[in-house]
């Protein structure tokens, strides 16, 4: 592996792969999720691929500045960002429990999915909190309803109480 600029043979763990703090991982996820290349992330931050690095990898300290800015470029609130920096083990656990409910509905079809609305409320926990995250989770709701009317799947009324705790903002 050819180590660049950014990555220094004391990042470098069991199997070649740099090691993220909690917030780098989140970062990362987020980063891969919106599309973005970490040039672009980096680019529309404000900030250098290095001081992202830095920072992704907890050898520099994310400011509020950068954080703000970061969370701008990632389209999250900034306190989700905050939060991982100062609690890291957090979301070592939720990374972990998000991947065992991916493993989980990933081998069910979607009659089985939507017949135990707790898949679909793990689903809507992984997504980002405050309004652009509400608004995410309707939109999703809203397209599964598509998916289940589409194979005429029938919706249990579980479905519909998640759908009005998103409404109000309670899930």
């Amino acid at each position: 592996m050819e180590l660049t600029p950014e990555i220094g043979h004391s990042d470098i763990v069991a199997g070649g792969f740099p090691e993220l703090s909690a917030l780098g991982k989140r970062i990362e996820l987020l980063r891969i999720e919106r599309g973005l290349s970490k040039q672009v992330l980096a680019r529309t931050a404000g900030t250098s691929r290095q001081q992202l690095w830095r920072v992704m990898t907890g050898k520099s300290e994310l400011t509020s500045s950068l954080c703000q800015r970061l969370a701008d470029a990632l389209r999250v609130d900034s306190r989700l960002l905050r939060s991982l920096e100062s609690d890291g083990g957090s979301f070592t656990t939720t990374f972990a429990a998000a991947n065992a409910a991916v493993e989980l509905v990933s081998t069910v079809s979607l009659a089985e999915y939507l017949a135990d609305t707790a898949h679909v409320e793990r689903t809507l926990r992984t997504l980002p909190t405050g309004d652009e995250g509400r608004r995410l989770r309707l939109e999703l709701l809203t397209a599964v309803e598509d998916a289940a009317d589409e194979a005429r799947v029938t919706l249990p009324s579980a479905f519909f109480a998640l759908r009005a705790q998103v409404a109000q903002g309670t899930l």
